[in-house]
């Protein structure tokens, strides 16, 4: 795989209730990218993030997979995580080394606890998210009894960004809010320009309102400019949405069908522009030796750091421990220093994972995910450096180790 900056990275964790079609989500936005030939199934225990003998037995997520879904010259790194409440640590974990989160919730079964808690954790974690709502191709699915559920709920932080359209009970196209347009799926899979329905008018400018009022949310100016009755250029809403996505105000709902693999496209566009990379993220940390706050920010220039969050052996791929690179560029056969066992660790080769199959890379930037391969002594939660130390993902804590340069 192609080595990513830091700015080209997004870490991305799908939470949910279980059976939402997270996993099936994964396999669709793969199959775009062009990863796969065709999309596995979770009935067939064939998927890429299910990869565990228990899970293709019990046909549902127990362990956090990453995927790297590569769209035009960006990585998104994909974090998989199981939906049963069971299995709630993995869940945590993955969340404590994304930048920001998916929703996804299924369009027939609506709003479930799985889907409140998984908000909860997003603001515990101060994570910006989305909303997506699955299953849009079977004709029980309300997304607008979902919109109107999240808006309950959350308030005008909830944005549509899209709506389904429908004919005979097909999911056939989707109107984009924004831009009032309409697109129907041609079939090769590419979108044509049309009408927006008649049926779906009254709808549009419902949700066209509560994009306009998330958007007036975000600032004095805006505000007042709402209530004398102003329009919002284009432009104008776009960058607001830029903005204000990215720190958490506004929530952008979009929607699709994963077993079409329709609503894809828009869904990783919209991951890129406005989902943060790494370094719109703070890092900060502690010398204990000194106090002194330090900000390792997901810097490339800085000292080298990395927090293992995640060990996973395999009976067929062995030892790896998954790592979230937080300063410096790690590269081949480093040292890096356990303070934490107080060991030093010869990196050797550096891996990303895709499910449970490693691919080997030359370099992992500040902020990136990746894997290192038979460590003898790091342990999951361990911290690996040439200066300093992290003790947990979130909150960092960091210790100069004397006589170590970087």
């Amino acid at each position: 795989m192609n080595v990513y900056t830091t700015d080209k990275i997004r870490n991305v964790v799908l939470l949910g209730h279980g059976g939402c079609g997270k996993t099936s989500l994964v396999e669709a936005m793969a199959y775009l990218a062009g990863m796969t030939t065709r999309m596995g199934k979770v009935a067939d225990g064939n998927t890429i993030s299910d990869y565990d003998k228990e899970e293709t037995k019990r046909l549902f997520s127990i362990n956090t997979s990453v995927i790297p879904v590569v769209w035009g010259d960006t990585k998104i790194n994909i974090l998989d995580t199981p939906g049963y409440f069971d299995f709630v640590g993995e869940a945590e974990e993955a969340v404590s080394v994304a930048d920001a989160a998916i929703i996804v919730v299924s369009g027939k079964a609506g709003i479930e606890v799985g889907t409140k808690k998984a908000w909860e954790m997003c603001e515990k974690y101060k994570l910006p998210r989305m909303v997506f709502v699955t299953d849009m191709d079977i004709d029980e699915a309300s997304y607008r009894q979902v919109v109107e559920d999240l808006q309950q709920m959350y308030g005008k932080r909830i944005a549509p960004f899209h709506l389904p359209v429908r004919e005979n009970g097909q999911f056939v196209g989707y109107v984009n809010v924004l831009q009032q347009r309409a697109k129907r799926w041609k079939e090769d899979g590419t979108v044509e320009k049309s009408d927006v329905p008649d049926y779906s008018k009254d709808n549009l400018n419902i949700c066209r309102e509560a994009l306009m009022e998330a958007v007036a949310e975000t600032s004095e100016e805006f505000m007042e400019r709402y209530f004398n009755g102003e329009e919002f250029s284009e432009d104008e809403i776009r960058q607001a949405l830029r903005v204000n996505v990215a720190d958490g105000s506004i929530v952008p709902v979009l929607m699709g069908s994963n077993t079409l693999a329709r609503g894809m496209y828009t869904l990783l566009v919209d991951i890129v522009k406005y989902l943060p990379s790494p370094e719109k993220r703070s890092c900060t940390g502690i010398n204990a030796k000194t106090n002194e706050v330090y900000s390792a920010d997901y810097d490339f220039a800085k000292p080298k750091s990395a927090y293992v969050w995640k060990t996973i052996v395999d009976p067929f791929i062995g030892k790896y421990s998954l790592i979230k690179v937080n300063s410096g560029v790690l590269k081949t056969d480093d040292v890096l220093y356990n303070h934490h066992k107080d060991v030093e660790e010869k990196i050797g080769k550096l891996y990303v994972l895709c499910g449970n199959k490693p691919e080997e890379v030359k370099e992992l930037h500040a902020g990136d995910i990746g894997a290192l391969a038979k460590l003898s002594q790091s342990q999951t939660t361990d911290s690996l450096s040439r200066w300093w130390r992290v003790e947990t993902a979130g909150s960092f804590s960091f210790t100069a180790v004397p006589g170590r340069g970087s």
